[in-house]
């Protein structure tokens, strides 16, 4: 065939004008030369439903028909054809078109041809469109090779495909597991002989059998099947029908260990435990993210005026021992605030390259003081431990609330042990074992050296039903007024905040055993860090002088509070609780100011948007934000905002006028970068 044809030869076509009415498609007649040349001598009216033209149209110029076709098509098409004149075998190809109607098609050429005494070949071809039993072959196709591809990696589960002789023609790797042969092994076997016992083989043939032959399209089974050692496997498993739109079937095999499905099973039941007490957690998170503001504003309130009042209250023992005594309980709820923020994920986590060793020995100091004096306290270092990028503060808590649980199993015991071993561990943290609760934080990407914290005490142990609390916000089983229920959440929080693991085995009687998996970092050296926050500022009594401070704070209490710590230390302030007032007044000249302190959450404007315009008015004028939870976000956010500073809240008065008077030293040296201190 060539891209031209020659004008048809009219006594070829009339035997079979009335035969190419009774087909569907497009029947053309060739005649073809040794040479190559190709001459089109008829088609048939159907050739305008495939392509879109008339028969006059073709004849007269037959390129437009080979223009639809893809350059590479026609190539293949060529080929075969001469492959079929030469070996005079059928000609059969399937090839695509862009119709001219848009879209593709597939067409299905089919051809035989008859020498003739001039040397020629006479070619009769009908063409039909195909693309729909096309397209369901190549969809048919593409799902077997989507199944072969998720059962290859199925190494726990067996699969075979197996037709109606039940020859095999699929073997996953899961089979080669269960069974032992592998793939070259089983691959067109009978699936009888090869894995069915002996006295098994006639009742499984016949319940396939019966099971095509009845319709249905699944059957369950429970059974014992051979391995190739001849070695007997329980197998659980499920034998399916596929049938095709002509009738044939063949059938798939799905086997499963029976003990790897209940080890599945108990795995399943131990991540859906861990779920529920995380929805917990994150509960409580939620709930301490939203009182911690009121909370932190009562206590900052609280503190200051303690504050104020012990100045007051100078040479009057009495009174200031009444005020030792506020501000003490004071910072116990500060303290325990902190301990829920902490459990809920609202405090921002400084992390720094950190020797484990160095956070176990300072913890062990801490304690040394409330510890009983029977106690005997072990410490174990393996100096090949790695480093861990940490928060070395809240790590160093993660250690006392596991040692002060431990101390309270131990309470009243002659020979309390309590043993704290650091050690390495390679790879991501073991399965939970029978009667050990494990939490996971995150079980992705744990690298290759990692550290183990093992904290074992000789105490009153759990019984199974404690085990399963252990990290559930307020349940404790001290009495009531001994125990918060937070020493262990806050534990679960702070790995979290890690990416890290706990495991905790416990007997009743014998004692308990924690271990804690940190994520360990490359190399054992430390980077020399240098805190230059404060370098180069001057003395604080040299800086604050004519300093006048913009406070803003929407609770009254708190800027009133403020405004009397400022007044003592001989500040100038003005003091508002609207921030949209103080914007007004600031932008009309009513008052003036040389830096701002202003707390994040407030109604109508917040710290943030209200330090963008005050940064907009006067860009050389320095603003600190006040929070009762510094966030990441926040510390991201403050620098884009212009913030020079973040202070904490609640704070005893003196640590806000420690930031102020950094500020006020910025105003003289104004590229003093963001301080979170």
């Amino acid at each position: 065939m060539t891209d031209s044809a020659v004008p048809p030869a009219s006594g070829d076509a009339l035997d079979i004008t009335e035969f190419a009415q009774l087909v569907q498609g497009a029947l053309m007649r060739y005649r073809s030369w040794p040479d190559g040349r190709a001459q089109l001598m008829y088609v048939s009216d159907g050739c305008e439903a495939i392509w879109g033209f008339t028969a006059p149209q073709i004849l007269a110029d037959e390129a437009i028909v080979w223009h639809c076709t893809e350059p590479v098509d026609r190539q293949l098409i060529r080929a075969s054809f001469r492959a079929a004149g030469i070996s005079r075998a059928p000609w059969s190809h399937e090839w695509r078109i862009n119709s001219p109607s848009g879209g593709l098609r597939w067409l299905r050429g089919l051809g035989r041809c008859s020498a003739q005494p001039d040397g020629t070949l006479l070619w009769t071809v009908l063409i039909d469109d195909a693309t729909h039993s096309v397209r369901a072959r190549l969809q048919e196709q593409a799902s077997r090779s989507q199944l072969s591809a998720v059962c290859d990696r199925l190494t726990d589960v067996a699969v075979q495909r197996f037709d109606r002789d039940m020859r095999i023609n699929y073997w996953n790797q899961g089979s080669e597991k269960m069974y032992g042969h592998t793939a070259a092994e089983a691959l067109g076997r009978d699936i009888i002989e090869l894995v069915v016992p002996a006295d098994l083989r006639r009742g499984t043939r016949e319940k396939l059998q019966a099971l095509a032959a009845d319709g249905q399209t699944s059957l369950p089974y429970n059974t014992w099947f051979l391995r190739r050692d001849g070695r007997l496997a329980a197998v659980q498993g499920t034998a399916v029908v596929l049938r095709d739109a002509d009738g044939n079937h063949e059938f798939v095999c799905v086997d499963v260990d029976p003990e790897n499905l209940s080890r599945v099973e108990g795995e399943r039941a131990s991540l859906e435990a861990q779920l529920r007490e995380s929805q917990k957690l994150e509960a409580l998170g939620t709930l301490a993210g939203g009182v911690a503001h009121d909370f932190n504003n009562i206590l900052a309130a609280i503190l200051g005026n303690t504050r104020l009042a012990l100045m007051d209250a100078q040479g009057q023992p009495e009174i200031v021992q009444s005020l030792e005594e506020i501000r003490r309980a004071a910072h116990r709820a500060k303290d325990l605030v902190q301990r829920i923020l902490a459990f809920g994920r609202r405090q921002n986590t400084a992390r720094k390259v950190v020797d484990m060793a160095e956070v176990v020995t300072e913890a062990v100091t801490l304690m040394g003081a409330t510890a009983p004096g029977k106690l005997r306290l072990d410490v174990e270092c393996d100096p090949q431990t790695s480093l861990v990028l940490a928060d070395a503060t809240q790590l160093q808590q993660v250690v006392i609330n596991l040692c002060t649980n431990a101390m309270h199993a131990i309470a009243g015991r002659d020979r309390g042990r309590i043993h704290l071993r650091l050690s390495p561990h390679d790879g991501a943290p073991p399965a939970a074992g029978p009667g050990e609760l494990s939490i996971v934080t995150d079980p992705m990407g744990w690298p290759d050296s990692n550290v183990c914290l093992t904290v074992e005490d000789n105490g009153c142990g759990m019984d199974p039903g404690t085990l399963a609390r252990v990290f559930e916000p307020f349940f404790t089983t001290k009495p009531v007024g001994q125990g918060t229920g937070l020493g262990m959440p806050v534990v679960h929080g702070i790995l979290r905040d890690h990416q890290g693991a706990i495991s905790v085995r416990s007997t009743q009687g014998q004692g308990s055993v924690f271990r804690v998996y940190l994520r360990g970092v490359e190399g054992r050296e430390r980077p020399v860090e240098t805190d230059s926050s404060l370098m180069g500022l001057p003395a604080p009594g040299d800086v604050a002088g004519g300093t006048t401070i913009l406070y803003v704070d929407d609770d009254e209490l708190i800027a009133r509070m403020v405004g009397r710590l400022l007044s003592r230390d001989g500040l100038s302030a003005h003091i508002y609780s609207s921030p949209q007032q103080a914007l007004d007044d600031v932008r009309s000249g009513a008052v003036s100011y040389d830096l701002a302190v202003l707390d994040f959450a407030m109604p109508g404007l917040n710290g943030l948007e209200l330090a963008q315009a005050l940064r907009a008015l006067h860009p050389d004028r320095p603003v600190a934000i006040t929070s009762g939870f510094i966030t990441a976000e926040l510390s991201q956010r403050g620098p884009e905002a212009g913030v020079a500073e973040l202070i904490p809240k609640p704070n005893t008065g003196s640590e806000l006028i420690k930031a102020i008077r950094r500020l006020a030293g910025r105003v003289r040296q104004p590229d003093q970068g963001l301080n979170t201190d």
